[in-house]
């Protein structure tokens, strides 16, 4: 999967991700159970860009922690 990502000097880039399978539904059935927290080293303009593809109605990750 290709997600653009866009910088905070404004320069957009085209981010290859690899997405585990069933990583969509694990989140789904966790959140049923769990409060579900994106822990990241990652800065929040890449970060934010991924989450949003794995949930993106913003349903199943509760927070999100960035570098």
């Amino acid at each position: 999967v290709k997600l653009p990502i866009k910088f905070p000097t404004g320069e957009i880039i085209e981010a290859g991700i690899n997405v585990r399978p069933y990583a969509k539904e694990i989140l789904k059935n966790l959140s049923k159970y769990f409060e579900v927290i994106v822990f990241t080293a990652s800065h929040s303009c890449y970060a934010n860009v991924v989450v949003d593809y794995l949930d993106p109605d913003k349903e199943w990750v509760h927070h999100r922690l960035f570098r």
